[in-house]
């Protein structure tokens, strides 16, 4: 895949992640499809540490899905004991670092 149409790809689960006015728990599950996708199709081109960024984002997508996948509660998201608290941040920090990394290969293709 060519940087611009990763580009264009991750540019297009930026918006909606911008465009959403739901839970970023459930926003972060419902984008991760889409995400684990792409985790494989990171241009060649792109430089490295951009890569290295991008399949630690991959991983940590990865690592936060539900065990079961009909059950959304078995995601670690969805802790009891701080009330959801500390999985709204997790989905937070990972929905920032995707936007953070869509910005910089913008700014590459530019």
């Amino acid at each position: 895949m060519t940087i611009e149409k990763f580009q264009q790809a991750l540019s297009q689960i930026v918006t909606q992640f911008q465009r959403a006015d739901y839970d970023t728990r459930h926003l972060l599950l419902d984008l991760s499809e889409k995400i684990q996708e792409l985790s494989e199709q990171f241009p060649e081109t792109a430089p490295a540490h951009l890569k290295s960024e991008w399949k630690s984002i991959c991983i940590d997508v990865d690592a936060v899905q539900p065990a079961f996948k009909s059950h959304r509660k078995t995601s670690t998201l969805f802790d009891r004991q701080g009330m959801g608290r500390p999985g709204v941040q997790t989905a937070k920090a990972l929905i920032i670092r995707i936007v953070s990394l869509s910005k910089l290969i913008d700014r590459l293709t530019a």
